[in-house]
């Protein structure tokens, strides 16, 4: 209990240092970068957030209830109730109400019905409706029950009729739209609720960005599926100017770390590593600490292969070299030679390992090939093939060592290949960064920061793309496009490509595709794409 005490004395303090009036907090609304904050982390949330951009806690909680099904699906006008909210925060639209007797409820909320409160007060105030009748109102239209619904219209109409505020047309017309924005709509004090736990990780995220990006991985790690959820966050952390890294010999965990503008993977994050093996991995490294004297950021290469390589899983071994573990500024070695590497001196019998292990003070070979070369020479050290036999397979590998069939520099493209089979997306690199981008005028990061313009030009890979078929006008039926892009800046989801240009390049247009994409960026941050050519 005192613990407990202690927690939430804790949470309390931190609570009461939050400033509502925050800048930075209501900025990071009006941007849209709400990943990670409570009920606006969707794309539909971060996309409203954006066209509202929200000023107060009041506005935060009409967001909160605008983006819930009711709203967003009771058309008039050719608009939702969400959009119309919108255009008239910004004095895009006139403020109308469908009597003017309803002005004093909905004239916070200019002129749309937004909450559950305000339906039962129109019932109250138009058809005399007590609190009880009112309350049954909500539950009518909330579930659905369409004999509770004829009966409750009937009342209604019945009651206006009686008060005599509105003929029955009208009040029929109400009432209908009642209906229909009410379904799956909030009560306010839900809402404001909400609105209150949505600023808080709101200001979080604006104050203690780093903190709050670390805990959140924390959370997407533990998740069944966490690689998507991952791998938006790592671009999420780029617009705050956070770098993600993969694991790394040079200063490794566990799990996810943070230290000065970094936030690390750690050596449980990587697939085979993420159970017994990871634990397994760990001691290993500590033993090896043990018995070289060294700290493990100072191992070489050579001191990795022989003190380490053989007490680490063979998969989860080199599950680490494709991910850049050893990759260290003290072992200068690249993923694709410590994988080579490796496999050779796997090639070893248990006691020409031991040969070497008991050798290695003495020699201080640098590198693999000069311990090759010593071990060539000494008497069979085991195995089932002569003495013979076993320096040619030696004499072959100082071979294959002194000469590689094959580059073993890392590619851009292989790199991302690596990290996304082993920790589920790419960190070191963006997948867009293994193709020619020279050609791109501008970025991801450009258009969120506001840039806008005609003829701009994104080199970006296609990370989620959905298809909509037109309602209306002159290309109704026809299936337009919604991309989420990235480049090597951050993502960005406001991708638009209309019916003529998605015919003209649908073949082209698929997740995991390099793409160079040409078109007009408007105010609202919205990309709207004519021209695309494959990079």
């Amino acid at each position: 209990m005192k613990k407990l005490l202690q927690t939430d004395n804790y949470t309390f303090r931190l609570k009461n240092m939050i400033d509502y009036e925050d800048s930075k907090t209501w900025d990071l609304f009006k941007d849209g970068r709400t990943k990670g904050v409570f009920q606006l982390e969707s794309n539909l949330g971060r996309s409203w957030s954006k066209k509202l951009a929200p000023k107060n806690l009041e506005e935060l909680a009409a967001l909160i209830a605008l983006i819930r099904p009711g709203c967003l699906k009771a058309i008039t006008d050719g608009k939702s109730m969400t959009q119309h909210y919108v255009d008239r925060k910004h004095k895009k639209e006139d403020v109308s109400y469908l009597h003017e007797s309803l002005e004093e409820i909905l004239k916070p909320t200019y002129g749309v019905l937004v909450y559950q409160e305000q339906s039962m007060r129109i019932a109250q105030k138009l058809a005399g409706f007590d609190l009880q009748e009112a309350d049954v109102l909500r539950k009518a239209i909330g579930k659905k029950k369409a004999d509770l619904m004829e009966k409750v219209k009937k009342s209604f109409i019945k009651g206006a009729k009686k008060v005599g505020m509105v003929n029955s047309d009208v009040a029929e017309e109400i009432f209908s739209w009642i209906e229909k924005s009410s379904r799956y709509s909030f009560n306010k004090s839900h809402a404001v609720a909400y609105a209150m736990n949505s600023f808080w990780s709101a200001w979080y995220k604006a104050n203690h960005t780093k903190e709050f990006f670390l805990s959140y991985f924390f959370y997407a790690s533990e998740k069944q599926d966490p690689h998507q959820e991952v791998y938006e966050l790592l671009s999420d952390a780029k617009l705050f100017d956070l770098e993600v890294k993969t694991p790394n010999l040079s200063r490794f965990s566990t799990k996810f770390e943070a230290y000065g503008n970094v936030i690390q993977f750690g050596v449980k994050d990587v697939k085979s590593l993420t159970g017994v093996n990871g634990d397994k991995t760990m001691k290993a490294i500590k033993e090896a600490e043990e018995s070289t004297g060294k700290d493990a950021s100072k191992f070489t290469w050579m001191d990795i292969l022989i003190h380490l390589s053989t007490s680490i899983n063979a998969t989860a071994f080199k599950a680490l070299c494709s991910i850049g573990f050893f990759s260290t500024k003290k072992t200068l070695v690249t993923r694709n030679k410590a994988l080579y590497e490796y496999l050779i001196f796997r090639e070893l019998t248990k006691a020409e390992v031991t040969w070497v292990q008991k050798h290695y003070k003495d020699k201080k070979w640098k590198n693999l090939h000069d311990c090759f070369v010593d071990l060539a020479p000494t008497k069979k050290l085991g195995g089932g093939t002569s003495k013979a036999e076993r320096m040619q397979i030696i004499n072959n590998e100082i071979e294959m060592l002194k000469s590689p069939p094959y580059d073993l520099s890392d590619d851009p493209a292989w790199i991302i290949e690596q990290e996304a089979k082993f920790l589920g997306c790419p960190v070191s690199l963006s997948r867009i960064e293994a193709a020619d981008t020279s050609i791109a005028n501008t970025t991801c990061k450009d258009i969120l920061n506001g840039k806008t313009g005609k003829n701009l030009c994104v080199a970006g890979n296609v990370n989620r793309m959905a298809t909509h078929k037109v309602k209306k006008g002159k290309t109704q039926g026809k299936l337009m496009a919604f991309l989420t892009i990235e480049d090597d800046s951050c993502s960005l989801d406001s991708v638009v490509i209309f019916p003529e240009a998605r015919e003209k390049y649908k073949y082209v247009l698929y997740e995991g595709n390099n793409l160079l994409l040409c078109g007009n960026v408007e105010k609202d941050n919205s990309f709207i794409v004519d021209k695309i050519h494959e990079i």
